[in-house]
């Protein structure tokens, strides 16, 4: 991968719902302009996000779900600079399919050495419940906002696209 291309990463796990999103939504992308790599990141515990984002040459987009206190199926994309402060609340729930959350794994990954920008497209869950069934997806009401999240995904990729030069 060249260090000018950007990386889309989905991040998740199907085994819990909403937490697929990001999966969902990068496997639905099709074709990416040359610029523009993409990978999956299932099942990634922290020490293995950790892994993979010191991997990463150039800029990164992950695409995931995140809690941020929006009504469920609403969207925020942010940046996480090198060396400035996380803007990302360290997961508070007893349990997180990434073991750490994704403030946790950005932050030890930044004292390891990444100095790369991370941009974070998140998604407000509905629902987060673990998922037994080898039939489990996303609830009702993520996949209704499946087009409108994959329209501001694509928008966001073509934003970032434009500002890699500058970034790198």
């Amino acid at each position: 991968m060249s260090a000018s291309s950007l990386t889309v990463a989905g991040v998740g796990s199907r085994h819990s719902t909403d937490d697929a999103i990001g999966l969902w939504l990068v496997e639905s992308l099709g074709k990416l302009p040359g610029a523009v790599n993409y990978v999956q990141w299932e099942n990634a515990d922290a020490l293995t996000l950790v892994h993979l984002l010191l991997e990463n040459a150039g800029p990164l987009l992950i695409v995931d779900c995140a809690e941020m206190g929006l009504p469920g199926g609403e969207w925020r994309c942010f940046a996480v600079m090198p060396n400035t402060d996380a803007v990302l609340k360290h997961h508070s729930r007893n349990i997180s399919t990434h073991g750490l959350g994704l403030a946790e794994a950005l932050g030890i990954a930044r004292e390891l050495g990444l100095n790369t920008p991370v941009h974070i497209f998140g998604v407000q869950p509905f629902q987060l419940e673990s998922c037994l069934s080898l039939n489990s997806g996303l609830s009702k009401p993520m996949q209704a906002h499946l087009p409108w999240l994959l329209e501001a995904l694509q928008q966001n990729i073509d934003t970032l696209r434009k500002r890699i030069p500058q970034e790198v």
